[in-house]
């Protein structure tokens, strides 16, 4: 594994780790076979506040998209208005996707520049959040790799004392691999 210099957006506190690219669940869980004392966590495009994505002397496993054609990891359904992308989608690949066929994002921070996994991890909220609430509040289900190399369906119905512990879980009870969230 090649070490690398991380920060977050603000680009204090670096730190050097062990990171892995990957942008399948048996890739992701091979790297998670082989983490040190440190463990590892998940990252997206790094534009976390503070060191919240970093994990000094341990593991990062960058998520990657598994197509860089765009809307690969896209699928949507126009009767619902329910978005299922791959954790490592940005919410600038979903407002470039779903605005000409006049559909929007919940709930948008201060950059588009996140993934969908580091939404849901941070349970982002915009500048609408005291009247639609957060980003996990538009998450109906999401697919979780556990460390232990499972992965589980969790929803606000099936397994919810999980789902919302990993809506702002900040990747603790495992790596976002995919979502399915409603749109506006």
């Amino acid at each position: 594994m090649p070490h690398k210099r991380l920060s977050g957006w603000g680009r204090t506190a670096w730190t050097v780790a062990d990171v892995v690219s990957a942008s399948d669940p048996h890739t992701i869980s091979r790297a998670l076979d082989d983490v040190g004392p440190r463990g590892a966590i998940a990252r997206g495009l790094g534009r976390s506040y503070g060191a919240a994505a970093q994990n000094a002397g341990g593991t990062v496993i960058e998520i990657t998209s598994e197509s860089d054609h765009e809307g690969a990891d896209i699928t949507f359904s126009p009767e619902t208005g329910i978005i299922d992308v791959a954790s490592s989608v940005s919410l600038d690949a979903i407002l470039r996707f779903s605005v000409p066929r006049g559909w929007f994002v919940p709930v948008t921070p201060g950059t588009r520049f996140v993934t969908v996994g580091g939404a849901i991890a941070s349970d982002v909220h915009g500048k609408n959040h005291h009247v639609d609430g957060s980003f996990g509040q538009h998450v109906r289900s999401m697919t979780v790799l556990l460390s232990s190399g499972e992965v589980v369906e969790l929803s606000p119905e099936n397994n919810p004392a999980w789902f919302w512990a990993t809506v702002g879980g900040m990747g603790l009870t495992g790596i976002v691999l995919r979502a399915q969230v409603a749109l506006l």
